[in-house]
Parts: structure tokens; sequence; C-alpha cells
């Protein structure tokens, strides 16, 4: 079944709606509330997993079960504890690689709008072999334990191709699921989605792990990670979405690999303009190699990143990535969830592409001039 074309323009509403939302590693939920409000407003079915993930199940007619994930956090801070204008606080996620001090954190309390602007006073967060590191702050009166924040930096913005945010590792992999989904329940497509936003990646892919071990993603089904990824050396922002086979830790599964390079394939035949990459990107972690060493078949899309982790080339900066890379993994999500995956059909035909090269000249030749 050809996929249903994707709204563009609903797409985007769907990401800069997610990235006006709050978030860090346990503190998700406030994104969590806007992608189940925007989901179930389709009658999509959304629960919460024993994990706080949140799992959306898009499901009409007979189709080939797949399974999308992506994490709902960035790299943060949480108040520890206040005392009078001073806080104590700690770095959750990936340390960024720019001096902390002087550093203006946007401040929010667990309820209710954003309480005000925090200033790191002291404590750069480059603690040698840990991921989390206190922090002093400068913070507003009323300020409270469990507050939290991210770096003051604009929410959204759209120059020329490029969209630009506090964060977008992960909240345009959970917007382009999301932006799948609703497409699917728009256009009644046939298919068989289940979506997993997942919690506290930045802290070492902790809900992943629970979703795993919760048995959250049945096992039979294809797990395609939803990733912003740091721009590397071969890979290009806006030359389409990228189907990436490995990161730092581990390769992903070969066959799912090459069933979606045939879906991308198809839709560059179907779809004018369509443009897609094939990468190994080693710059980091990946979900997927959670979910493959957990038995799965599993596999990366990944949005080529700029300035991954908010570290600009002088300092604190936000993310970027390419509007056409964004559509287009929306784009190769639906061919994903209409048209199917078939892993195996795709290594039986790549083997067969590859052997009848050898030809049975060939093999005699080898034979006599051993």
């Amino acid at each position: 079944m050809n996929p249903p074309p994707v709204d563009a323009r609903r797409s985007m509403e769907v990401l800069s709606g997610l990235l006006r939302e709050p978030t860090a590693p346990y503190f998700e939920h406030r994104m969590r509330s806007a992608l189940r409000r925007a989901l179930e407003s389709a009658g999509i079915q959304c629960r919460i997993d024993p994990s706080g993930n949140l799992v959306a199940h898009y499901r009409r007619g007979r189709a080939k079960p797949v399974a999308f994930t992506a994490h709902m956090d960035h790299p943060g801070f949480e108040v520890l504890s206040v005392q009078g204008r001073k806080a104590r606080g700690r770095w959750l996620g990936q340390v960024p690689v720019f001096d902390l001090k002087g550093l203006r954190l946007a401040l929010w309390p667990k309820a209710g709008e954003r309480f005000g602007t925090a200033v790191v006073l002291k404590g750069d967060g480059r603690k040698p072999g840990t991921k989390t590191a206190e922090i002093l702050l400068r913070v507003p009166s009323g300020t409270r334990p469990g507050f939290f924040g991210y770096a003051d930096l604009a929410p959204f913005a759209l120059k020329g191709t490029l969209i630009h945010s506090k964060e977008l590792d992960d909240a345009a992999g959970c917007a382009a699921i999301a932006a799948c989904l609703l497409r699917l329940a728009a256009g009644r497509a046939h298919a068989d989605a289940l979506a997993v936003f997942t919690r506290a990646e930045e802290g070492g892919f902790k809900g992943a792990f629970a979703a795993v071990e919760n048995g959250t993603v049945p096992g039979r089904r294809p797990v395609i990670v939803l990733e912003c990824s740091k721009a590397i050396a071969g890979v290009a922002q806006g030359a389409g979405p990228v189907i990436r086979v490995g990161d730092k830790a581990s390769v992903f599964d070969a066959d799912l690999a090459a069933a979606c390079v045939e879906a991308a394939q198809g839709l560059q035949r179907s779809r004018k303009g369509f443009l897609f990459q094939r990468k190994l990107m080693d710059g980091g972690a990946c979900e997927a190699t959670v979910f493959c060493l957990a038995g799965y078949r599993a596999l990366c899309i990944a949005l080529p990143l700029g300035n991954y982790h908010n570290n600009g080339a002088h300092g604190v900066a936000c993310e970027t990535i390419d509007k056409r890379d964004f559509l287009g993994a929306v784009e190769l999500l639906c061919a994903f969830a209409a048209g199917g995956l078939d892993p195996a059909g795709a290594r039986k035909r790549l083997k067969g592409r590859l052997w009848r090269r050898f030809l049975p000249s060939q093999r005699r030749r080898l034979m006599k001039s051993r």
C-alpha cells in the first residue's frame, strides 16, 4: 500500500508545539502530556507503561507490525536544595563542553508556568567519569527543590530551511513519530504502528531499558528509533534523513537496514525530490543499541543535528536540524508503517542480486587457477 502523503503544515505544527514544552531527564511530563493530547485528539490509543514511557498504538486493517521510538528528554538540570536566593542543583544528561559558569537557565516548576531564570554561579559540570554534576545557582525567590530547567534559549525559529531550538534532540524525533501517526489516522491507512516515547535517555537509556524489561514492545516488531544525531563528516544537513546502520557502541540489524533502504528507494521512485542517506554515524550512542542487544531487530533513522547538546562554535547555542530532513523522516515512517518492512525478504533479495554476479564461468576459473 502506498503511504499517505505527508501534511507538511501539520507536521511542522506538531514539532513547533512540542519544542515549546520544557523537558529534562526525569522531567518529561509536559512533553508526554502534549504528545498524548495530540494523539488522542485523533483517536489514537495511548497509555503510560510502568516506567512512565508513553505508548501509542495506531492499528487499522491488516498490516505488518512496526515499532517507533524516540526519547522525550534533553540535557538539563534539577534543583536539589534552596537557601534564600542560592540553590544547589544537579546537571542531568551528557555534560556540555562549554563552561556553565554564568549560564542562564530557564527555570520551571513541576506544574504551572515558567518560574523565571536561574544563573550558574559555580560548577562547570565536568566531573571526570560521571554524567551528573552538582552546580551552585542564583535563583528567584520562591524557588523550591524539584524545580528543573535547561539552557535559556529560543524554543523555535525557522531560518531558511534550518530549524533552531533550545532542544531538537529528541523532540524532533518525537514529533516525527507523532506526525506520522496523525497522518496515518487522517488517511485511514492500513497500518500497525506502535510508538514508544521514552524517558531519561540522556542519562543512559533508562527509559529504553525499562521498556525492554516491561515488555512494552513485543519482540516480533522491528524497532525504528528516531534520533537527532550529531552531523559528522560525510553526513549533510538537508540531504535527507539518515538510515543509520550503527553508532559508536554497535552495528544495528543488517537485514532491517536493507528493508529500510528498499522502502526509501521506493519513496524516491514515487515522490519526486525525496532524499535519504545511509551512513554509519559513530559520533554517539543510540537507543537502537539497547534494543539490538535485547534481541530485537532495531535500526535508527537519524536527523543530522547541528550544535549537538547546545554546543555551538562559541559556547551555548540552539540546536539545528533541516526542515527537509524532518519532513523526509515523517515520509519515511509513513512508508514503513503503511508499506511494511520485510527484513527477511530484503536479505533474500539482496543475496539474490549479489549471487547473480558470481557466474559459473568465474567459479570454474577459480577452481582451475587455484
